[in-house]
């Protein structure tokens, strides 16, 4: 039985709200579009207002450059939401046995993710690596983890980060902007130790077929195919939350729901095609952005004060691959 004992979760410092995107960068789509369709309020940045407002991000490199010289990276954001699950969970650094984490968006590309946030908090000696599944790399390694039960050390540390506004064009016609937050999220588990959430991972698949569909050069922006992409996200997801709740015989009426923080307004058709109440779906894509594989999981570490013993949250997640997984988690 795998555990989770701590969470934790990081945003970049600096907010971009709608108002400062349409009229200061130059986003021709404005606020009232973003409210209909996307319903993200704002997002937050590894970058500086000036930066995006007079380059529109064109060089991604310079991008990489500038978050370096800030002092926020996706290491440090993995590193900051580490911290916290480990204050969370009460378990020290140097009693992690390993890391896992992933990185859409590394400005590394030797070392691993995993061992650069390893360095960062002191912690030794593993078999520390990274599993890389775009936004549904939570669900990747909650399934991983599971799998490799039997051989996992007392502690284990995963981080799930990005900062996507580095690989984003800011240029008029692009509504890339309006999309994507910089942040993090790290969960400290357990085999061996009680926690406070169960994990069951329910399903992980991925259609190689549509790895085309979305896609980051290695210092390029951010493309998709964003129609195809947003059908194939609003089925899969239902389906893979229908799967779980027929696996463990749930009723979704008691169930808590995440699922990827894409876009709130293709959240509420999910939830209204499976006829669940919006009151239990959990989410903050609102308040900041599409974090990419930390979406889940931060709102996971948000919502937990308010969960109760016995309840059960079923996520779901599909991002880049096409891949998507699912899982279960029991309040314990």
């Amino acid at each position: 039985m795998l555990n989770l004992l701590g969470l934790g979760y990081a945003l970049a410092k600096t907010e971009l709200d709608n108002e400062f995107l349409h009229k200061e960068v130059g986003i021709a789509l404005g606020p009232d579009w973003v409210k209909s369709r996307l319903g993200i309020n704002k997002r937050f940045t590894v970058l500086s207002k000036d930066y995006i407002k007079q380059t529109k991000n064109a060089d991604p490199r310079a991008a990489i450059a500038l978050a370096r010289s800030q002092g926020q990276t996706p290491v440090t954001l993995g590193a900051q939401a580490a911290r916290q699950a480990l204050e969370h969970a009460g378990v020290k650094a140097e009693q992690i046995g390993l890391v896992v984490a992933n990185n859409d968006t590394p400005f590394e590309t030797i070392p691993s993710t995993a061992n650069l946030v390893a360095k960062a908090l002191g912690i030794g000696s593993g078999p520390h690596f990274d599993a890389n599944t775009s936004c549904s790399s939570f669900a990747r390694h909650m399934q991983l983890l599971c799998e490799m039960e039997p051989s996992l050390p007392e502690y284990v540390l995963a981080v799930q980060t990005s900062a996507y506004t580095t690989r984003t064009d800011y240029t008029a016609r692009c509504m890339d902007g309006y999309i994507w937050g910089d942040g993090a999220a790290a969960q400290v588990l357990s085999a061996k130790r009680p926690g406070r959430l169960q994990v069951t991972p329910v399903d992980f698949g991925t259609k190689p077929e549509g790895a085309d569909d979305v896609v980051i050069d290695t210092a390029g922006h951010f493309h998709q195919k964003g129609a195809a992409v947003k059908e194939f996200a609003l089925a899969k997801t239902c389906e893979l939350f229908q799967a779980a709740v027929a696996r463990h015989g749930l009723d979704l009426a008691t169930l808590y729901t995440i699922s990827h923080q894409n876009n709130f307004m293709l959240q509420s058709k999910i939830v209204k095609a499976l006829g669940a109440g919006e009151e239990r779906h959990l989410r903050n894509v609102q308040d900041q952005g599409n974090t990419a594989a930390a979406g889940v999981p931060s709102v996971l570490a948000q919502c937990l004060p308010r969960l109760k013993a016995g309840d059960r949250v079923v996520y779901a997640v599909v991002g880049s691959g096409l891949a998507w997984g699912a899982g279960l988690l029991e309040v314990l």
